[in-house]
């Protein structure tokens, strides 16, 4: 007999509600029982989706009334580190919404609080899932354009797409700007895409079209790993939408432009279109059934376990040196070991 999972999710926004529920509904050994929110007609929503589970306002209210496995955290970036550490004192598995944390000091007590209760601690990785990066994974592993030499991801936008009183732009709610909203998926990424550790990081932070804003609506940041190099570009200053990724191998080239994959090797061209083109839409419910299943395995498999949170740190860690390069005039900076992260020394921060 399957044994079904107990979970509650924390934060009942557009993420979870049009994200998070289809992938939850799709699975029968996991059960999402309860919900908190501080919003009534959120938690209202979420009783409607989701069959009439117990709703909360609070986390520790939830975490108090409830017997649950784990916890989805969907909350802004500013409450996720709050909300990880109630639920790892309370026993609970956790997965969270990325980023896991935008600050160093912020991970040192999460570290902390997890490693002590022994907890699975797993951040929402969804564009690993996608049709066009598994569609990448598979020309690579086929040695269709070689060993990988440069990559380079461009995220552009025509706007910042953001909700319940504009979030995004208010610097102690999300973090910050573009970097933590789309340069986080780019980072991890990368890291399954070279296998490698990085090595340095250099950016350049800007805000062009939101010049009062608290958050950089641009950036573009550099990050060299031992057998290539890599960049990403992102904005919310574009006139279009757009996502293109372009890897550059020793034996040719692969893109992917939004809904078209593409391959140049030894003077030919092979193209598909994709079902789904990676600009469309922002919740990616199609995604959310790899990262459920990410989150089983290192639930059941001891072997697994960890993978996700190093992968994680490794994500701080760039994000962290880019903001601080582009304090430092984009200075390149060096990438310290992922210990250092909960040791307290040796961050160039």
């Amino acid at each position: 007999m399957t044994r079904v999972r107990k979970g509650a999710i924390i934060g009942f926004g557009n993420d979870a509600a049009n994200g998070h529920v289809p992938g939850w509904l799709e699975r029968r050994d996991f059960r999402i029982v309860a919900v908190s929110d501080c919003d009534a007609q959120r938690r209202t929503a979420a009783a409607g989706l989701l069959g009439g589970v117990h709703t909360y306002t609070t986390t520790e209210e939830l975490l108090a009334n409830e017997e649950l496995d784990f916890v989805d955290i969907a909350t802004p970036p500013a409450f996720h580190s709050q909300a990880i550490i109630a639920a790892a004192k309370a026993g609970v598995h956790v997965l969270c919404e990325k980023p896991l944390t935008t600050a160093v000091a912020e991970y040192r007590d999460v570290h902390a609080a997890v490693s002590h209760a022994g907890v699975v601690l797993h951040t929402v990785h969804n564009w690993k899932y996608s049709e066009a990066f598994r569609a990448v994974q598979l020309v690579l592993s086929q040695g269709g354009v070689g060993a990988l030499k440069a990559i380079s991801f461009d995220t552009a936008r025509n706007g910042c797409a953001a909700s319940n009183g504009n979030w995004r732009m208010q610097a102690a709610t999300a973090g910050g700007g573009i970097l933590v909203d789309h340069g986080w998926h780019a980072f991890y990424l990368l890291l399954a895409l070279a296998n490698e550790q990085p090595s340095r990081v250099g950016a350049v932070v800007e805000r062009r079209r939101y010049v009062d804003a608290e958050v950089e609506d641009t950036a573009v940041c550099r990050i060299d790993f031992p057998s290539l190099a890599a960049q990403i570009s992102l904005t919310w200053a574009a006139s279009e939408r757009r996502t293109c990724w372009q890897l550059i191998g020793d034996g040719g080239r692969l893109v992917v432009d939004d809904d078209r994959l593409i391959v140049e090797r030894q003077g030919t061209q092979h193209s598909q279109v994709l079902q789904t083109a990676l600009s469309a839409g922002s919740h990616h419910p199609e995604w959310f059934a790899g990262v459920v299943e990410s989150f089983r395995r290192e639930l059941d498999d001891p072997e697994a376990r960890g993978a996700n949170q190093a992968e994680t740190e490794w994500c701080l860690l760039m994000l962290s040196l880019a903001y601080a390069s582009g304090a430092q005039g984009s200075r390149p900076l060096t990438v310290p070991p992922r210990r250092t992260l909960w040791e307290g020394s040796g961050m160039p921060l």
